[in-house]
């Protein structure tokens, strides 16, 4: 387990830190993610203390809607100065949002603190862009207001690179909907656990398992068994069985997932067994990610857009930390339960990991690596350079191992193919356009399902690729610009 959202460094926990995390391994949860305040009065030198002398503490860092901060630049100054101190162990900005719980507070000062709320929350959003960090949101009393701001956000052309709805309380799915659209995660803590709240436990239901993060908020919210009391991050495990409960699923099965998904969200490394951006799930396929390397580089690639740096699909950040094995590619696949295709995409041009990807293939076939996997369909999207790029016949030795194959072919001539997929291979005397359109005859050979796409861009005669994929015999796709996933 991984306590994604706790605070360590509060006054509850000075008598007896020590034994606060004794108690989190004993009872399984490796890893925590201490939120690192940057308000004035709120120990963020603390929490720096905790993470530099715990190895399995990550923190944060950002203010609270509702905490005190002398003003916008002083903010800005101590976000510098933290994170280039220990850039290593942030995991994300926050906690961050907004919170119009305001008793006793006149309807004139709650606008004028909305207001507030409103800069102070866009400000740290932008440097959430700017670093190619997630966001963890703290949204209370507020959803409205919230969610348009993070649309806003999630569409930036700043970037988008990830972020969590944390201790999500709403017994309305609505809110919860929306925000998955837009690629967050949804945190559950203790309040799930408690008597009257069935209505939120019900909203836990519909969550996608592969969205789901469990927390402590501790000292606070603790579990019903220990309501009224201190919290603790080793009672996150009261979140995840309840979640486990509502969703139906092993208490294993969840641990893992939510494990993974903490993982992914935060790009966390040293979590043992779980890998970051190496699998992700979006509807009912498992998307794996081998490289981030390609043979072209696509004007129309999210990973380019705006003359920056983008590697954030659906709400996952893809930008590997290093290129997996198949050993770590499998189990990263077989964390997720609920799935019935596996397809080789991601964030990078797979066939340049073809060992890898024949060996992974190959093991979910013939169910080596899990007994009840031969039924999954596997899919394959790539480029169609793979027999150019090796000087073999490749196609042939996706046979029986891949059952469709996606081909992006993009033109209607070599000239637009080099315009918009600006190919290496091209200053290597290989005609790229001629090279796809031979792999996509080659596949036809030996793979059952064959797709040639298209995105449309203005350049793109869709019209003469669609006659062209039927005068090959295979199907054809259309792709829409910036639509990923």
């Amino acid at each position: 387990m991984i306590d994604s959202h706790c605070h360590l460094e509060m006054h509850e926990f000075d008598g007896d830190l020590g034994g606060v995390l004794s108690r989190m391994s004993e009872n399984g949860v490796t890893h925590a993610v201490s939120i690192g305040s940057l308000a004035q009065h709120e120990r963020i030198d603390k929490t720096i203390e905790i993470i530099n002398s715990h190895g399995n503490i990550f923190t944060t860092l950002g203010v609270h809607p509702k905490s005190p901060y002398r003003d916008i630049a002083d903010v800005a100054e101590k976000f510098e100065k933290y994170y280039s101190e220990n850039k290593n162990k942030i995991a994300a900005v926050g906690e961050i949002g907004l919170d119009y719980f305001l008793p006793e507070t006149s309807k004139e000062e709650i606008e004028k603190i909305k207001i507030k709320q409103k800069e102070l929350f866009r400000f740290q959003l932008k440097i959430a862009s700017s670093k190619g960090l997630p966001v963890i949101i703290h949204i209370r009393d507020a959803y409205e207001d919230a969610i348009e701001i993070l649309k806003e956000y999630a569409k930036d052309g700043d970037g988008f690179f990830g972020g969590v709805i944390h201790c999500f309380s709403s017994s309305d799915k609505t809110p919860a909907e929306e925000l998955i659209k837009m690629g967050f995660f949804i945190s559950f803590s203790g309040n799930i656990t408690y008597k009257k709240n069935e209505g939120l436990r019900e909203v836990s239901k519909i969550i996608p398992s592969e969205k789901i993060l469990i927390e402590t908020d501790s000292p606070f919210l603790a579990p019903q068994t220990f309501r009224g009391k201190r919290n603790e991050p080793s009672y996150v495990r009261f979140v995840l069985e309840t979640v486990a409960a509502q969703k139906g699923v092993e208490l294993k099965i969840m641990d893992d997932l939510t494990v993974q998904n903490t993982v992914n969200l935060f790009s966390l490394e040293g979590v043992d067994g779980f890998y970051p951006a190496v699998a992700y799930k979006i509807r009912n396929s498992v998307y794996v990610n081998l490289t981030n390397k390609c043979t072209n580089r696509c004007t129309f690639c999210p990973k380019y857009q705006g003359g920056k740096s983008n590697f954030c699909v659906q709400g996952y950040n893809l930008k590997l930390k290093k290129e997996p094995s198949a050993s770590e590619v499998l189990p990263s696949i077989f964390r997720y339960y609920d799935f019935k295709e596996v397809v080789f995409c991601g964030l990078g041009e797979p066939t340049l990991r073809i060992e890898t990807l024949k060996e992974v293939a190959a093991a979910i076939k013939k169910g080596s690596y899990k007994t009840d996997s031969a039924d999954i369909k596997i899919r394959l999207d790539t480029d169609g350079l793979a027999n150019a790029v090796y000087g073999r016949n490749i196609a042939a030795e996706l046979e029986h191992i891949i059952d469709s194959v996606s081909i992006s072919l993009n033109a209607q001539s070599s000239e637009i193919y080099d315009a918009i997929c600006d190919p290496k291979l091209a200053s290597k005397g290989i005609k790229p356009y001629n090279a796809v359109i031979d792999f996509v005859k080659e596949s036809k050979k030996y793979i059952k399902n064959v797709t040639v796409t298209a995105i449309d861009l203005p350049a793109v005669d869709i019209a003469f690729i669609e006659n062209l994929a039927k005068n090959l015999g295979v199907n054809f796709k259309l792709r829409h610009y910036n639509n990923v996933g």
